[in-house]
C-alpha cells in the first residue's frame, strides 16, 4: 500500500489535522452536511499547501493597483451577465412549466370525469393516464361501431332487404369513413362544413 495516495495527495492511513475552515469558504463543509462524502476520516482536508487564503472581496496578491478596477468591472459586468441568463432561463422554465399546467386543465376538461368542486384536481400522471384510457376506449368503440356497420350491411345484403331510399349508408362521408376500416397514421384533419 505504499505510495498510494488519496484523492488530496495525502498517503493513504494518515490523517489530516483539523482545519477550523477552509480558506475562501464562509461556512465548512462539514456544517453544511456536504463534507462526509468527501472526507476521508471526518475532517476536511487541508488547503494545498501553494494556496494562499483568498477572500472574493480582495483582488489577487499578484494584481497591480492598474489592473484592479478593470478586472472588478468585468466580473461585475460577467456576474451581471451570468445573473440575467439565469433570470431568462428562469423566466422561460416557469413559461413552460405554466404552458404546460394550462394544457393539462384544458384536457382535464374535455376528459369525462367528476368536475364538481367536492372531487380533487387530478395530478399530472394521472390525467394523462385518464385521457389515454378515454382515448384507447374510443378507438376500441369506433372499431365495434365499424363491426356492427358492416354486419348490418352483410345481414341485410344476404336477406334481400333493400333499404329505403335516402338511407344508403354509402351517401354519408362519415358512414363511409366508418366502412373504410382503421387508418394508419395520425388521422386527417376534420373536413371543413360544405
Amino acid at each position: 500500500m505504499e505510495g498510494r495516495r488519496s484523492w488530496d495527495g495525502v498517503p493513504l492511513g494518515e490523517s489530516h489535522s483539523p482545519p477550523q475552515s477552509v480558506p475562501g469558504r464562509r461556512t465548512p463543509l462539514g456544517a453544511v452536511g456536504l463534507g462526509g462524502f468527501y472526507m476521508q476520516g471526518g475532517q476536511p482536508p487541508p488547503p494545498p499547501q501553494h494556496c494562499y487564503p483568498t477572500d472574493e472581496n480582495q483582488p489577487e496578491p499578484g494584481t497591480s493597483y492598474a489592473q484592479r478596477p478593470i478586472n472588478e468591472a468585468k466580473s461585475k459586468q460577467k456576474m451581471r451577465q451570468g445573473k440575467n441568463v439565469r433570470l431568462n432561463i428562469n423566466a422561460r422554465e416557469r413559461r413552460r412549466m405554466h404552458d404546460l399546467n394550462d394544457a393539462l386543465d384544458e384536457l382535464r376538461g374535455v376528459i369525462p370525469y367528476a368536475h364538481s368542486p367536492s372531487v380533487r384536481k387530478l395530478s399530472k400522471i394521472a390525467t394523462l393516464l385518464l385521457a389515454k384510457n378515454y382515448i384507447l376506449m374510443q378507438a376500441s368503440a369506433l372499431e365495434e361501431l365499424r363491426r356492427l356497420v358492416a354486419y348490418l350491411q352483410s345481414t341485410a345484403t344476404a336477406a334481400g332487404i333493400v333499404p329505403p331510399p335516402g338511407f344508403d349508408l354509402t351517401g354519408f362521408p362519415a358512414a363511409a369513413k366508418l366502412l373504410q376500416g382503421p387508418i394508419p397514421g395520425p388521422l386527417p384533419p376534420p373536413e371543413p362544413p360544405s
